[in-house]
């Protein structure tokens, strides 16, 4: 029985990007619905894991892929990660996998995937928002993709949706955009340290989940033109803002980014039958 892949996701989202970019290199045939944030509760609520994007839905998957989250003969992957590992699956060849064999690379590939989904993830959204949220672009931004109901209703509430965007991500605080720029900074000069040993990638010389979680959540930061969502250009940026990028963009691990999506982004690895 053939399987139905339905992403949900919210258009901006650099972890819907990162689960996006897995799927299309593992030439997985999916279809994906991108919601306003906020808007997206709306539907994934009742999926299990809670109310956040990305949500992989599959229809109809068979019983070899019969993972924890099953109801019935729907499966739903809940975090980017998951997604990842699935995805991966579906390649033949193993050094085209993005989790190597080697159990002591693999620790190594999901230490570093662990470090970006917890540390720099979060605080790429939080610094970028902290500019863009009041920013002549964020309508743009935040409801790409939508559907046109979602535009509407996203432009009568958006005096509403802005506020409480902020205070969920604790904007109003003093000193957040300045914590979350230093986390990513620390990050950013940790990767460029391990790329200094003449590496072409994070964990060695081959192409892992550590390199794409790195470029898909760290590139908000410099904008890849490769980038798989919508957003400003650094030259329509607010000043500071642009500023910053252009300079993380001259570090080590800026150009890796930009490498990578120029490189990888749209590489398919695999394409397999879709009779998962």
């Amino acid at each position: 029985m053939s399987s139905v892949f339905h992403l949900i996701s919210i258009g901006p989202s650099h972890y819907c990007e990162k689960a996006r970019w897995a799927l299309e290199r593992a030439g997985v045939i999916f279809q994906e619905t991108k919601h306003m944030v906020v808007f997206h509760i709306f539907y994934t609520r009742g999926l299990g894991g809670g109310t956040s994007c990305p949500k992989l839905v599959m229809q109809g998957a068979g019983e070899d892929q019969q993972l924890e989250g099953s109801t019935g003969d729907r499966i739903v992957l809940q975090e980017s990660t998951d997604i990842l590992k699935f995805a991966d699956r579906n390649i033949a060849d193993k050094h085209d996998r993005l989790y190597p064999d080697d159990p002591e690379l693999l620790k190594l590939v999901e230490s570093w995937e662990s470090k970006f989904g917890k540390n720099l993830g979060p605080n790429v959204r939080c610094w970028a928002y902290s500019y863009l949220l009041y920013d002549k672009s964020s309508y743009h931004l935040m409801t790409q993709g939508a559907s046109i109901t979602e535009r509407i209703f996203a432009w009568i509430l958006m005096p509403l949706i802005r506020p409480l965007i902020g205070k969920s991500l604790k904007l109003d605080r003093p000193g957040t955009r300045e914590k979350s720029l230093a986390v990513v900074e620390s990050i950013f000069k940790e990767v460029g340290e391990s790329l200094a040993n003449g590496h072409a990638f994070i964990c060695g010389d081959r192409f892992t989940a550590a390199d794409l979680t790195f470029a898909a959540l760290g590139g908000p930061m410099v904008v890849p033109p490769e980038y798989g969502a919508w957003a400003p250009s650094i030259e329509e940026c607010p000043k500071e803002m642009a500023s910053t990028m252009l300079h993380l963009r001259d570090t080590a691990a800026g150009k890796h980014i930009l490498k990578m999506y120029e490189t990888e982004r749209n590489k398919v690895v695999y394409k397999q039958s879709q009779n998962y």
